[in-house]
């Protein structure tokens, strides 16, 4: 199969997915950005900002509790922030269910330590176009995007304790 201009279409493609990256773990137009400060309210009431979290490294995660790999995702990152929170890792969990107690119950079926916050207008979800379940910002201690992950897969546990590793470092 070719294209117009004579460019068979399976190099094209291939070009795409060299270029851009693989699927599901980083975006290099959001990657090195600074990370849009937000407010949200968390389940125990507690107003938590972002920019407060400087100097540490941060996992911004965006779930939702109809979301079948954030069932997965949830304990892993609880396991990552037990080991990590000591040397200086923070996890949000950002839902975005439009009601508190779906999350709540969740949250507390799955035993979470880190703080979940509720985000049901989908205001900050905007703000970072969140556009597939679950997202994940890992965020440096100077405050900009390192790393963007869609989805949750087995690949996926090796990345995040690599990042965090090399991001706890700096």
């Amino acid at each position: 199969m070719k294209t117009a201009g004579g460019t068979p279409l399976l190099i094209l493609l291939a070009l795409l997915v060299v270029l851009t990256g693989p699927v599901g773990f980083a975006d290099s137009e959001q990657e090195r950005k600074k990370a849009s400060d937000f407010t949200l309210k968390s389940l125990s009431g507690k107003n938590i900002k972002l920019g407060e979290l400087r100097g540490r490294v941060v996992l911004v995660n965006f779930w939702a509790t109809w979301c079948t790999p954030c069932k997965e995702e949830l304990p892993f990152f609880n396991s990552l922030y037990q080991r990590y929170k000591g040397l200086g890792l923070e996890i949000l969990g950002v839902n975005i269910d439009k009601t508190t107690s779906q999350a709540s119950q969740m949250s507390g079926a799955l035993g979470l330590s880190f703080p979940i916050l509720l985000d049901p207008a989908g205001k900050i979800s905007g703000l970072y176009q969140i556009r597939s379940m679950p997202t994940t910002f890992v965020v440096a201690k100077d405050g900009t995007i390192r790393h963007v992950h869609w989805g949750f897969g087995p690949d996926d546990t090796g990345r995040y304790e690599s990042e965090i590793r090399s991001l706890l470092k700096e």
